[in-house]
C-alpha cells in the first residue's frame, strides 16, 4: 500500500477491528486524528459504554452560510467463513486491498479524514470556510443504526450531507425503506391421530399465508421502482408430542418506496389473511426495535451538492457517474427522513462486502479524498 498519510490511515483503520458493538478502538483512533487537525472530537454513546460515535465541527465565519456534513460508519459486519487471508490484515494485489471493511467502509472514513486534513493544511491553519463543516463517524450502522440516530437526537444537523458509503461511480440519490413484521397464525390443538377430523393445523394456514404474502402487490415509484415482500422465516409445531400445531409465526421483510407506510403494509397482510378466511386467526405487527424503521426517499437531481459531486467526479475520475436508487437502506435514510438533511451517498467502493474476501480500491480511496476536498470548497467557502 502506498506510504502516505491517506493510506496509512486506511491501513490503520482496517487493522483496528470494529465489528458492530465493538467500535470503541476505531472511534478512539478517529478522535485522535481529528484532534491532530485541531478539531474537538465529541463522543456520543448510543447506550452506556456501548456504540460510540464521534462528531466534530470546523466552524465557519458566516452563521448564515450553508453547512455541510461528511459522515460514515465505523463498524463492520462480523467475519464470515471463507476468508483466504486474515480479514484484519490488509493484503494488496494491484489496486485491490483485501480485508474486512476495506470497501464497507473504512476507505470512505480514510478519504473523509484526508480531505478535511488537506483542506485545513492548504490554508495554513486558517480555513476559508464561511459555512460550518460537520464530521460524524457513527456506530452500529450494520445493526440498528443506533449511532446516527443518537447523534440526530442530540442535535446533529446540516444543510446537506455526503454519506461516504461504498458507492463510487453509481452515486445514490435515494433509497428504498424497510419494515420487518410478524404474522402469528393460530390453529387448534388436537391429537395428531385424530387430524384432520379434529384440530386445525397452524403450519398449513401459515404456509398458505406466506405464499399469499409474496404475491401481494407493491407500489411503484417513477424513480425508486417497486417495493418487495420477502418471507424470511417460519416457525411452528411441536416435535416431541403427537399434537396438531396450534401456532406458527411468519417473519416478513418489506422493502418500500415513497407512498407506502407501515400501516398500509400491515393492512395488506391482514387483507391476505382475510382472502384465505383466516383473518380471525392471524395477528400482524411490526417487530420491536430500538430505533425507527427506515423510510424511503429521493433527493432532487438538481440539488447543488449533487451537482458539485458529479462535476468533480467527472473531473477527477474522467468519466460520467450514474445516479441510482439503492434497493436497500443505510444511515442516509435517517439523515434525510429524520434529520431533514438532503444526502448524497458516495464513497470509495470495491466488491464482496458483507462476505468473505471483501476488497476495496486504492484508486477510488484516493479519488474520493480529492473529490470530497473539492466539494468542501464548493459548498462552504
Amino acid at each position: 500500500m502506498p506510504d502516505n498519510r491517506l493510506f496509512m490511515r486506511y491501513d490503520r483503520l482496517i487493522r483496528t477491528p470494529s465489528v458492530t458493538g465493538n467500535e470503541e478502538a476505531a472511534a478512539a483512533y478517529v478522535a485522535k486524528e481529528l484532534e491532530g487537525m485541531g478539531l474537538t472530537a465529541e463522543w456520543h454513546w448510543a447506550a452506556e459504554g456501548k456504540w460510540p460515535s464521534i462528531k466534530a465541527t470546523l466552524k465557519g465565519s458566516d452563521p448564515s452560510a450553508k453547512s455541510l456534513l461528511l459522515i460514515g460508519h465505523l463498524d463492520t459486519v462480523a467475519v464470515t467463513d471463507g476468508w483466504k487471508t486474515d480479514p484484519f490484515t490488509p493484503v494488496v494485489e494491484g489496486d485491490r486491498v483485501y480485508a474486512l471493511g476495506s470497501s464497507d467502509m473504512k476507505g470512505g472514513i480514510a478519504a473523509v479524514l484526508e480531505a478535511v486534513n488537506r483542506f485545513i493544511e492548504k490554508s495554513d491553519g486558517h480555513p476559508p470556510n464561511r459555512g460550518d463543516l460537520h464530521l460524524a463517524f457513527s456506530a452500529d450502522e450494520e445493526g440498528l443504526s443506533r449511532g446516527t440516530y443518537k447523534m440526530l437526537r442530540e442535535g446533529l444537523s446540516a444543510d446537506m450531507a455526503i454519506m461516504a458509503e461504498c458507492r463510487f461511480d453509481n452515486i445514490a440519490i435515494g433509497f428504498r425503506g424497510r419494515y420487518s413484521m410478524t404474522a402469528d397464525v393460530r390453529g387448534t390443538a388436537a391429537h395428531a391421530s385424530r387430524y384432520p377430523e379434529t384440530g386445525r393445523n397452524a403450519i398449513i394456514d401459515a404456509a398458505k399465508l406466506a405464499v399469499a404474502i409474496e404475491n401481494l402487490p407493491t407500489a411503484k415509484h417513477p424513480e425508486v421502482g417497486s417495493g418487495t415482500w420477502c418471507v424470511r422465516h417460519i416457525e411452528g409445531g411441536i416435535k416431541t408430542t403427537l399434537s396438531v400445531p396450534d401456532k406458527c409465526g411468519i417473519f416478513i421483510d418489506r422493502y418500500v418506496v415513497p407512498g407506502e407506510t407501515s400501516a398500509s403494509c400491515v393492512a395488506q397482510v391482514l387483507g391476505a389473511a382475510a382472502s384465505l378466511g383466516i383473518e380471525d386467526r392471524v395477528d400482524v405487527a411490526l417487530t420491536k426495535r430500538d430505533t425507527p424503521f427506515m423510510e424511503s426517499f429521493v433527493i432532487e437531481r438538481d440539488h447543488p451538492l449533487l451537482l458539485s459531486v458529479v462535476r468533480h467526479f467527472r473531473e477527477v475520475a474522467g468519466r460520467e457517474p450514474s445516479l441510482e436508487i439503492d434497493r436497500s437502506v443505510c444511515d442516509s435514510n435517517y439523515l434525510v427522513v429524520l434529520g431533514g438533511i438532503p444526502t448524497v451517498t458516495f464513497g470509495p467502493s470495491g466488491e464482496g462486502f458483507h462476505g468473505p474476501n471483501e476488497f476495496g480500491s486504492m484508486k477510488e480511496v484516493e479519488q474520493a479524498a480529492e473529490i470530497y476536498e473539492r466539494v468542501i470548497r464548493d459548498i462552504i467557502c
